[in-house]
């Protein structure tokens, strides 16, 4: 049986799952159709060596920027490559990307179960009732969903899709990668030159305002104010460059932020393997993969309690994996920083060990398994309407 996921633009993260997915499926006798929207994405430049994949990878629009696409033009690709594939089961990123929706609509005029693969939180932004209404509309006419963790399948059963028909574990990163190339780096001579000379904070992000850099800034300087004599390094590049190096400039501790800019996996891995500890202060996170790949290169986590996955990668009370903050109140912030920088080296290692081992139990294969979980559930909804409409029929 073939089994269709679809995502825009295929980077690390999505190549981990798809991975994890074809190798579970296979050992089942079925394939996975790995359908990728565009090859190019000018606002995630990923960087991947073309490999042969245990999956089919079937690329809609070749050589093309996701920007450059119009709504029909995907929304027609997606289609004609369902019809001429045939999956026996289709699975689509969120309920709002036109490819998405064609996936929705051909599963249910197919009679094939249709799996939504979903990160929203109730929390991540202002909601307007009429908007829900219409989101609602459409989670309920998917036979199944894969998301994130808790708070996101409590969003999706607010929805008004049932509990019993979502599974967790959409989130994942490639953790061997970042565990074993942090660990590398962290054994390689001169692997820190071009860093602070003492331990730093380290967050990585888009330059955008929802990951609320500004407050980080502002939070920092208060922690250096206060005595503290960690660094931070701001990982990343985006819209708000110009405002971010404003507000490390009214700072007064601008020679205590460093900004490599944006960087591939590996470059990345160099940062997370000499870090003292991982800092993510999002306003608006539907889940956070970059936490991920800190935790996995043994990383202690300082988290926005609105990430998605802070109830799963630093759940209350703090020390166990670190600590989540209110990402709108910097002087929380701050004395989260100053809480782990104080903390002995042995502490804080012993926290990034706890840490990368919950993200463990995170990884591609956890993906694999829920999506199979998922399929299996809608197979079951969608075999139930089936017997009901058969019923219905003979009355």
């Amino acid at each position: 049986m073939k089994y269709a996921v679809c995502f825009t633009n295929f980077g690390p993260y999505h190549l981990a799952r798809l991975r994890a997915l074809a190798t579970r499926l296979a050992a089942r006798g079925d394939r996975l159709i790995a359908y990728e929207v565009a090859d190019g994405e000018r606002l995630y430049p990923w960087e991947r060596t073309e490999v042969d994949e245990p999956f089919d990878r079937v690329v809609l629009f070749q050589g093309r920027a996701l920007e450059d696409l119009t709504a029909g033009a995907c929304a027609e690709a997606m289609a004609e490559a369902l019809e001429r594939d045939r999956p026996d089961a289709v699975a689509a990123v969120g309920y709002v990307r036109p490819e998405s929706l064609a996936i929705l609509k051909w599963g249910r005029r197919n009679r094939v179960p249709t799996i939504l693969m979903s990160e929203s939180q109730a929390v991540d932004r202002p909601r307007s009732w009429y908007k829900e209404v219409v989101k609602s509309r459409r989670v309920r006419r998917f036979d199944a969903a894969l998301c994130g963790g808790e708070s996101h399948r409590d969003y999706l059963v607010e929805l008004g899709l049932p509990a019993d028909r979502i599974a967790l574990g959409y989130n994942a990163v490639d953790h061997d990668f970042y565990a074993a190339s942090a660990d590398a780096w962290r054994d390689r001579p001169g692997s820190r030159e071009g860093m602070p000379a003492g331990p730093f904070f380290l967050s990585v992000c888009r330059f955008a305002p929802e990951k609320n850099l500004i407050r980080l800034v502002e939070a920092f300087a208060r922690y250096r104010a206060a005595g503290g004599t960690w660094d931070l390094v701001l990982c990343g590049d985006g819209p708000q460059a110009i405002e971010v190096a404003g507000a490390i400039a009214r700072s007064g501790c601008d020679a205590a932020v460093h900004r490599p800019g944006f960087l591939q996996a590996d470059a990345l891995s160099r940062w997370y393997a000499h870090a003292g500890a991982f800092v993510l202060a999002s306003a608006s996170e539907p889940w956070g993969l970059v936490a991920n790949e800190a935790a996995a290169a043994a990383l202690p986590l300082l988290l926005s309690s609105r990430c998605g996955c802070a109830g799963t990668l630093v759940p209350k009370p703090r020390g166990a994996t670190g600590a989540q903050f209110d990402p709108l109140d910097p002087s929380d912030m701050a004395l989260m920083l100053g809480w782990i920088a104080s903390l002995p080296e042995a502490d804080r290692l012993a926290i990034g060990r706890r840490a990368r081992a919950v993200a463990a139990e995170w990884g591609p294969d956890r993906f694999a398994r829920g999506a199979i979980e998922a399929w299996e559930m809608a197979g079951r909804r969608r075999n139930s309407r089936r017997l009901a409409e058969y019923i219905g029929g003979r009355a």
